[in-house]
């Protein structure tokens, strides 16, 4: 049996752990920060830092820098949704698989709802 694999998981489990806003013990002045542009960004479906203008947030929180491991799965950020949405009701042709892709995650409308 591989015991090496067994004394790395607690490791693994600990560091996979998000920190909560509360339990930082990094002084302000030395936080990093990124200035998060939700409407941008391809992984703000899944954050919990995102909001409605452009914030900063602090970069261990962001999705775009956490490691591969806990980021959530990219997709279409609500800019590339709008994109497509004026095309389409420009009259530009788009392909089958990009209107069903938007009628999947625009049920309600091709604009968003500011």
């Amino acid at each position: 049996m591989d015991t090496s694999n067994l004394a790395t998981r607690p490791l693994d489990d600990y560091l996979a752990q998000r920190v909560p806003p509360s339990a930082s013990s990094v002084a302000p002045l030395y936080r990093e920060t990124a200035v998060c542009h939700a409407y941008m960004c391809v992984y703000a479906y899944g954050c919990s830092q995102k909001t409605q203008r452009p914030a900063q947030v602090m970069k261990r929180r962001c999705m775009r820098y956490l490691p591969e491991g806990m980021r959530v799965e990219p997709g279409l950020s609500d800019m590339a949704l709008d994109v497509l949405a004026r095309q389409r009701q420009q009259g530009h042709r788009l392909s089958s698989t990009v209107l069903v892709i938007m009628d999947k995650m625009r049920p309600n409308g091709p604009l968003r709802r500011s």
